[in-house]
């Protein structure tokens, strides 16, 4: 029963109940032994006390009728006699016996005198040996030890003394005792369970109290700390538990820390990372990678979904196979024709153990400005090359012709030397401009910013181009509403950007067009419009036409001469401004360029 309590009670779930318990089972087993040896030591004791004194009685009693045992009828009453006195003395049933078994005197029923009594321990006896036996007597519900004791002479066994007496007093003294100390065990059992109670609590106490912190610590609660009320080793084990508590806190505030960081990182990186865990789940991507892969069209499945078939369609079957099979960082470039996208894509396992992959990460790098620029680049290169190979082709063959002899003719001659000056020209021209782009690129130019009149600013412009064009120019002018804006500029830039814009407009504006300069206040600051009504531009040239050397219809443009980096330079100088510049046209029918200026403040102006 002890056993199922042990295992399945819920009382018994406490260590405090399980020591208390096997603390009163060695108790009680203690105390058995020790109750069971006592009582065992007393009854020997007192039979060995009792049997000594049948003995003697014996003894005595064969002294007296051992010289006349079996002398006849006279004696036989003498027998009696004795026995009844000896019986009322010692309290003691007495029967005495001849060589033969008979019965020759006894103290109790004198029926038996006569008869023949056989008994194992009277046979014993009369051959000499005394022998004793204790036996139950159903009739008197008693124990009753019985004595045979031989009496002797020269001639050897000449009867027996057989005594029976009653061991009840004996039991009852040992019931006294065995009752006594069944109450000293169960008040030693009492006052051992509460000694236990308070034993145990002193070492539970302790216990159940790292088991709390232990749950608070399982909860994220390192701020209690166990109170440590003794130095023995509970007292240790609770300041090795304080001190593993305030380790692990900061062990955790520095992983929480650098978790932090790792995921500001990750968040905040333009690269886009995406990491699965061993059986291919999603685990983690940042908000650069959902933007990637919306840009390549890509369904990013939910977290802690499985994420094999997103790395199927983006590396592609074989890859994927290849990367499981091998275990080993994979790259690839992928790049996408309707959207304009290329990106480069990292894939590498987290960690192998056992030759198991327990995770991949997956890393997508925006590589698609950096081959646009490689792209442009290419082709800028290409394009000073071939805007730069004409006039050098012109200028070496018509040097190799006047070298050849038509120095000579004069008309020649200037009209040769008129060409290479053009030639020459255009391509200082070019160089100078590609030096100012080059130079803006690199913030290397110098801004100087001051209040202009920017209606001062577009006549002057105006007069610089018909002094330089003479009468074939359009019909140039500007809006009678155009006020006087001051803007803060910088004067030789911003004049720049209307000598190109109105160069760029005479040449495609035939002598019969005009072209019209406008201005009106906007939100954010002056816009100024060249309205024309030229050629226009088509609406597929529209978006590139910001482009260093890109032209509409290039034979016609290099004809009219110009480096194809006037717009480009108008863009970078109003931007470097604050800002914006942009195209209206219609084809064949005209282009209209817009821009806006900041305005001064004027206080700036007075100043």
């Amino acid at each position: 029963m002890s056993v199922t309590i042990l295992s399945g009670g819920k009382f018994f779930n406490s260590l405090q109940w399980k020591i208390i318990f096997v603390f009163l089972m060695l108790i009680l087993f203690s105390l058995q032994l020790i109750s069971v040896y006592l009582v065992q030591s007393l009854e020997q004791y007192y039979l060995k006390n009792f049997k000594e004194g049948f003995e003697n009685q014996a003894r005595l009693l064969s002294i007296f009728i051992q010289p006349t045992l079996g002398t006849g009828q006279g004696w036989v009453e003498d027998t009696v006699l004795l026995a009844r006195e000896f019986r009322d003395i010692y309290t003691m049933e007495i029967i005495i016996l001849d060589s033969y078994a008979h019965v020759v005197g006894t103290s109790g029923s004198q029926a038996l005198i006569g008869r023949r009594l056989i008994k194992d321990e009277i046979t014993r006896a009369l051959a000499g040996h005394a022998s004793d036996v204790i036996r139950f007597d159903p009739a008197r519900q008693e124990r009753r030890y019985h004595l045979a004791y031989p009496v002797t002479n020269i001639r050897g066994t000449i009867g027996v003394i057989y005594l029976s007496g009653s061991l009840q007093g004996v039991d009852n003294t040992l019931s006294e005792v065995k009752t006594i100390l069944l109450t000293g065990v169960l008040l030693a059992l009492v006052i051992c369970f509460f000694l236990g109670v308070v034993l145990t609590r002193t070492i539970t106490s302790p216990i159940k109290e790292v088991t709390d912190q232990a749950n608070y610590m399982a909860g994220g609660d390192f701020s209690r700390k166990i109170k440590v009320q003794s130095t023995d080793e509970i007292g240790q084990l609770g300041d090795t538990f304080n001190y593993l508590a305030e380790q692990l806190s900061r062990t955790i505030d520095e992983i929480y820390s650098e978790k932090s960081k790792v995921e500001a990182i990750i968040q905040n990186m333009t690269d886009g990372i995406i990491a699965l865990d061993g059986q291919g789940h999603l685990i983690q991507i940042n908000p650069a990678a959902r933007n990637l892969t919306r840009i390549m069209s890509l369904t990013v499945p939910a977290m802690g979904r499985s994420g094999l078939h997103f790395m199927r369609n983006l590396i592609g079957e074989d890859a994927v196979r290849q990367f499981l099979r091998d275990q080993e960082p994979f790259m690839a470039e992928i790049s996408g024709l309707s959207d304009r996208y290329t990106v480069e894509i990292k894939v590498a396992p987290f960690k192998i153990e056992k030759g198991k992959l327990t995770g991949t990460l997956i890393v997508i790098h925006d590589v698609t400005r950096e081959r646009e620029l490689a792209r442009l680049q290419e082709e800028f290169v290409a394009d000073v090359s071939h805007e730069l190979r004409t006039p050098l082709s012109t200028v070496k063959s018509y040097a190799e012709t006047l070298l050849d002899g038509a120095a000579e003719d004069p008309q020649v001659r200037t009209r040769f030397l008129q060409t290479l000056s053009a030639e020459t020209d255009r391509m200082v021209a070019m160089v100078k401009d590609l030096l100012t782009l080059s130079q803006m690129d690199a913030d290397r130019t110098y801004w100087q910013r001051t209040a202009v009149n920017l209606k001062d600013l577009a006549q002057e412009a105006v007069d610089n181009l018909k002094q330089k064009e003479g009468n074939t120019l359009p019909l140039l002018s500007i809006a009678p509403d155009f006020g006087d804006f001051p803007v803060y500029v910088d004067r030789d830039k911003v004049m720049l950007v209307f000598s190109n814009l109105l160069i760029n407009a005479a040449k495609f504006t035939e002598a019969e067009g005009s072209i019209d300069i406008s201005a009106k206040m906007v939100e954010n600051g002056v816009m100024v419009c060249i309205a024309d009504t030229g050629s226009g531009i088509p609406e597929q040239d529209l978006p590139r036409i910001f482009e260093r050397f890109y032209r509409v219809e290039k034979a016609r443009n290099r004809d009219f001469g110009g480096t194809g980096l006037g717009l480009s330079i108008a863009r970078k100088v109003v931007e470097e401004h604050g800002g914006k510049i942009w195209i209206d046209s219609v084809h064949g029918k005209g282009t209209a360029v817009h821009f806006i200026l900041p305005v001064v403040d004027e206080g700036e102006i007075t100043s």
